[in-house]
């Protein structure tokens, strides 16, 4: 009977380590990953970023940036999520990128621009006290402004460039997300200059959830 209760013990010791050691990992997961929140059901992902007011007047191809990328500071949002991460977290939700550009299609002067492709995504911006509306809302353009934000894919350009690019204003060959509306050379060769809409945009700093959906056009 005394064996049988310390067998119990050890048992029962045993069992709350691991469960305390399995709690231990998944916080240390969550925290990790906090920036990016991926809903399957509701075939979401979700990013933290910060305004960065330096494009409010200044112009941009870069709607998010990574902000350990090399581009980090070139944004209307410094992303507080890496692009790679986010790339994952998309093929998670069913999304398929587009995998259509490359860096030859992105050099100044293109006669013939092209769009990105992929599966589309609609994209919404929210901070404290203001609900979700479309990005397209957060962005002022020298042009009439639509947006076809789709899933650019380029993990491979991403890992070997380092840019940190998670929202190109226009097809991009590194984003990984960007506008088919706007193809390749349209900010190089100044057909349009994009800022941040200060007018609609929190202050510098502040932090914003932009939520990606896969819309059900592909």
């Amino acid at each position: 009977m005394k064996f049988k209760k310390i067998h119990a013990f050890i048992f029962a010791a045993a069992a709350l380590f691991t469960f305390s050691a399995l709690n231990s990992q998944s916080v240390q997961a969550a925290t990790k990953n906090s920036d990016i929140v991926v809903n399957k059901k509701a075939k979401t992902v979700t990013m933290t970023a910060e305004v960065n007011g330096t494009y409010f007047t200044e112009p941009t191809r870069h709607g998010i940036v990574y902000k350990g990328g090399s581009n980090g500071e070139k944004a209307i949002l410094r992303g507080l999520a890496d692009e790679k991460d986010f790339y994952h977290a998309l093929v998670k939700i069913g999304a398929k990128p587009g995998n259509n550009l490359t860096a030859d299609d992105m050099k100044a002067g293109a006669k013939d621009g092209k769009s990105t492709k992929g599966s589309k995504l609609d994209v919404t911006i929210k901070w404290k006290g203001q609900k979700a509306i479309p990005f397209q809302k957060i962005v002022k353009s020298t042009k009439k402004y639509t947006a076809d934000f789709r899933f650019s894919g380029n993990l491979a350009s991403a890992k070997k460039n380092n840019t940190g690019c998670t929202l190109c204003l226009d097809s991009c060959a590194t984003g990984i997300v960007s506008d088919a509306a706007w193809p390749t050379g349209t900010t190089q060769n100044k057909v349009a200059e994009f800022r941040g809409n200060k007018k609609v945009l929190p202050k510098d700093g502040t932090k914003v959830k932009v939520t990606f959906a896969l819309a059900n056009k592909k």
